[in-house]
């Protein structure tokens, strides 16, 4: 459990630095893109591989063509706001109600749709995912509520 430092007042202070140990379980192969300045809102259609390392290949389990993914990766960019670069202010909005690609730690949450599953193999096949080529995948999840039971098209819902 992490606590937040509490000065006399009560009032809340500075989180403490806590150390984690995150676990890449796979790697992001992805084409190499030409960089160039894009829209605010641009949404990409880059294609990539996503191979999961032994033993989370089978945990693609239950993936099918066209479902939308959260793919969390380590974002090497980030984790290097200066002083109190996110706070905003001046008419500047502030780190969280922006897509700037600098944020306070170094992780990303990114979109993707899947093309093709082997999970044998490890091998994720999207599509729509901004990432770089060799990115460390550290969580997939489907883009949908919790309460959802993940169905393939045309299959019924369980609505208990």
């Amino acid at each position: 459990m992490i606590e937040l430092n509490l000065d006399p007042r009560g009032e809340r202070g500075p989180a403490p630095a806590v150390a984690f140990t995150l676990r890449p379980i796979g790697i992001v192969h992805a084409a190499p893109v030409k960089r160039a300045r894009l829209p605010k809102y641009f949404v990409p259609r880059g294609r990539a591989a996503l191979e999961l390392f032994h033993p989370y290949g089978p945990g693609l389990q239950g993936l099918y063509e066209g479902l939308d993914l959260w793919v969390i990766t380590y974002h090497a960019l980030s984790g290097r706001l200066p002083g109190d670069a996110w706070q905003g202010g001046e008419g500047h909005p502030g780190v969280f109600a922006t897509t700037a690609l600098q944020r306070p730690n170094p992780i990303e949450f990114l979109r993707a749709r899947v093309m093709t599953v082997d999970p044998a193999q490890g091998l994720l096949h999207v599509e729509g995912l901004d990432a770089e080529d060799g990115a460390p995948i550290l969580d997939i999840r489907p883009a949908t509520s919790p309460r959802h039971r993940l169905t393939r098209p045309g299959e019924e819902r369980d609505t208990r």
